[in-house]
């Protein structure tokens, strides 16, 4: 007899995500254990298992659902019919904003991929391509000219995105610097360069 789920089947499940996403991005990997997971959750390892067959899977959970919002974000940005510097803009704060906010699960997509499974992590490595691809297309809506060398096109999608991804190496958002602020001096400073004007800043 198939067993009925739960109606908050959903809820715990992501309960247990954002607990083993902190405790991942503290510990590592591969130095935490579904045993930690459990303890964090309150509950049993046998528990776990119930919604994650193994400790890869919660980590391809952990990696894939905050993927899949980033690539979509970016796919609802470009629909938008708006200038392309505009859609930039929109681009780096809902990035920057979600890496602020989701910092743990931000860490472990920058370090832990290395440990799921091949199939799972050339999906990962997929979804990334897409949205680097898409990234592309907009900074050629930019700047035709600069992009025109197919060479330099994947350089300088990949140029902001690592300037994006490390900035979370360091950047807390209880800061100095605000993420929507961090995201408009990333999208002036990558759009005109560092001698540009400084940008106005919109006082909230």
């Amino acid at each position: 007899m198939t067993r009925v789920r739960a109606e908050d089947y959903e809820e715990k499940k992501q309960i247990i995500i954002d607990k083993a996403a902190a405790l991942i991005a503290k510990k590592g990997f591969d130095v935490a254990t579904m045993l930690d997971v459990a303890k964090a959750c309150g509950a049993s390892k046998s528990h776990l298992y119930h919604y994650f067959p193994s400790k890869e899977d919660l980590l391809y959970a952990i990696v894939h659902d905050y993927i899949t919002h980033q690539a979509a974000d970016l796919t609802r940005i470009l629909k938008q019919p708006l200038p392309a510097e505009q859609r930039f803009g929109l681009f780096v704060d809902s990035f920057v904003q979600g890496a602020a906010r989701a910092r743990n699960e931000h860490v472990i997509l920058m370090n832990d991929l290395k440990f799921l499974p091949r199939a799972q992590r050339e999906h990962i490595y997929k979804l990334e391509v897409e949205m680097t691809q898409m990234m592309e297309g907009l900074l050629r809506e930019i700047n035709p000219r600069l992009m025109a060398e197919e060479r330099l096109q994947t350089p300088y999608a990949l140029l902001l995105f690592g300037m994006m991804i490390w900035t979370f190496t360091w950047y807390r958002r209880s800061g100095s610097i605000s993420p929507k602020e961090l995201a408009l001096r990333i999208s002036e400073l990558f759009v005109n360069g560092f001698k540009a004007q400084p940008p106005t800043l919109l006082k909230t």
